[in-house]
């Protein structure tokens, strides 16, 4: 039976539809844990840098004579790295009529969130860059980091190099990029036999590697989601002792904002003041290995 009701199209209504959008999603960033690896300074407010001084060591102790004169002095020796912080920052224009009409997702605040992870990329690229910086490089180009070579690296670390700094205090920790955990896990389960029965620190690390943070030798695995690959699909981590690299910092993050009239519309800007350097050079080495895809 007719009921006198006509449909219409979609297209018909096109013009008297509201278009519905779902609350803005942010890109997903990488795990960035180089900074907090290292030691960090916050120069006072008034000051321009910061010196690092290291006392070298002084000479062995002498036997002594009894009744003849200890002649020789030793003089104490310091060496000093000096880091200035300098600026960093973003910023990001919103319009007056985007921030008016931007619905149920916050675009201000979401902004804010996003010049944050900007803010601690750069960071965190300015740390791994010193990775670079060591003087030790284990691996190689196109080498598969294996169990050799890390605990050939811990080795080297806790040998006594240098006269003046001495070997690296412990504890040790390493940044790297996630294909070179998973090539050392590999190393250590036997690869194709990984799913036969294993016991202790290989069963541990099987289980609970993809963290990206577990231990070997009593060093952390921390995986830095910012170290890349090269052309030649390596990559440069590190393994190294806190105090072998310095972050220095001039003051917190500050946000700050400014109308612009004319434009009508608004500059949102986060800026900080930092630099890093190294320390000593023999208390970290750098991790070179290839970094291919597995799958």
């Amino acid at each position: 039976m007719a009921t006198g009701i006509t449909l219409a199209s979609t297209s018909n209504l096109s013009t008297t539809q509201k278009a519905i959008i779902a609350a803005a999603k942010i890109a997903h960033e990488p795990a960035a844990p180089d900074p907090d690896l290292i030691a960090n300074e916050t120069i006072p407010q008034g000051s321009k840098n910061w010196n690092i001084a290291t006392y070298a060591r002084l000479s062995q102790a002498s036997q002594l004579t009894e009744g003849v004169d200890l002649a020789q002095s030793q003089q104490l020796v310091t060496n000093t790295i000096t880091v200035t912080p300098v600026e960093h920052g973003i910023i990001v224009t919103l319009s007056k009529r985007l921030v008016r009409s931007q619905g149920d997702t916050n675009v201000v605040t979401t902004s804010g969130s996003l010049m944050g992870v900007s803010m601690r990329n750069r960071k965190a690229n300015d740390v791994i860059a010193l990775y670079d910086s060591f003087s030790k490089s284990v691996g190689g180009s196109g080498t598969t980091l294996d169990i050799t070579h890390f605990r050939g690296a811990v080795a080297y670390l806790l040998t006594d190099n240098n006269t003046s700094y001495g070997p690296a205090p412990m504890p040790l920790v390493s940044a790297l990029h996630i294909e070179q955990i998973s090539d050392v896990i590999v190393d250590i389960t036997g690869g194709a036999n990984i799913g036969s029965s294993r016991f202790g620190l290989t069963e541990e690390m099987v289980q609970r590697w993809w963290r990206g943070s577990d231990r070997l030798y009593g060093v952390p695995l921390f995986h830095s989601g910012y170290i890349t690959r090269d052309s030649s699909n390596d990559s440069k981590g590190g393994l190294f002792h806190r105090d072998s690299m310095h972050y220095v910092q001039a003051n917190a993050e500050a946000e700050e904002s400014q109308a612009d009239i004319s434009l009508r519309a608004t500059e949102y800007g986060m800026f900080q003041e930092w630099s890093e350097a190294q320390r000593a050079d023999v208390h970290g080495a750098e991790i070179y290995s290839n970094t291919s895809a597995t799958v």
